[in-house]
C-alpha cells in the first residue's frame, strides 16, 4: 500500500497547472471558499432531510424536502472539484495523513448509506402509498448519515492540524502515515 501511496503522490503532484494556480495569491483561498459553499449546500440539505426522517418538522412533507437533494448534489460536486484541487496541490499532505484516510473512509460509508436509503427505504418513505410513520430502516440510515457527515467535517478540519513528517528508519509501514524518503 505504501508503494501505491508513493506513486499516487508522484502522479497527483505532477499536474502542474493545478499546482501553479493553487500557489497564486487567490488560488487556495478561492478553493477554500468554494469548498465551504459546497459544504454548506451539501450538509445543509442532508441535515434537513435526515432530521425530517428522524421526526423533526413533521409538517413538512418528506418528498418536499427531498426536492432539495439536487442542491446537495451540486454542493458535493463543488466539494469534489475543490477537494481534488487541494489534493493535487499538496498530495503528500493528504495521502500520508490519517485524518484524510478517515475522511475518505467516512465519505465511502456515507455514499453506501445514501445508496442504502434509495434501495431499502425511499419507496416506503416518499413513494405512492408511503407509510405515515418513517420506517425504522430510514431512521437508522438518517442517523448513520448525520454521524458520518459530522465525522467527515471533523476529519476535514483535522487534516490541517496533522501534517505528516518524514518517516524514520523503520519506514512507512503498511499504510504510510509519514512521508517515505523515496517520494521526496
Amino acid at each position: 500500500m505504501a508503494t501505491f501511496q508513493v506513486w499516487l503522490v508522484s502522479t497527483l503532484g505532477s499536474v502542474e497547472p493545478v499546482a501553479r494556480f493553487m500557489a497564486t495569491r487567490w488560488g487556495w483561498p478561492a478553493m477554500e471558499s468554494l469548498h465551504f459553499i459546497g459544504l454548506s449546500l451539501l450538509v445543509g440539505t442532508i441535515v434537513l432531510f435526515d432530521l425530517r426522517l428522524l421526526g423533526m418538522a413533521r409538517r413538512i412533507p418528506i418528498a418536499a424536502l427531498h426536492r432539495l437533494i439536487p442542491w446537495g448534489l451540486a454542493g458535493y460536486a463543488i466539494n469534489l472539484a475543490s477537494g481534488v484541487m487541494f489534493l493535487m496541490s499538496a498530495p503528500d499532505q493528504y495521502i500520508y495523513n490519517p485524518a484524510f484516510h478517515f475522511k475518505m473512509l467516512f465519505m465511502a460509508i456515507a455514499g453506501f448509506n445514501a445508496t442504502a436509503f434509495y434501495v431499502v427505504a425511499a419507496h416506503r418513505t416518499m413513494g405512492p402509498g408511503a407509510e405515515a410513520r418513517v420506517p425504522r430502516a430510514a431512521k437508522i440510515i438518517a442517523t448513520t448519515s448525520l454521524v458520518m457527515w459530522v465525522a467527515i467535517i471533523v476529519c476535514g478540519r483535522l487534516i490541517t492540524f496533522y501534517r505528516p513528517g518524514d518517516c524514520g528508519p523503520e519506514g512507512p509501514g503498511v499504510i504510510a502515515e509519514c512521508i517515505p524518503r523515496a517520494s521526496r
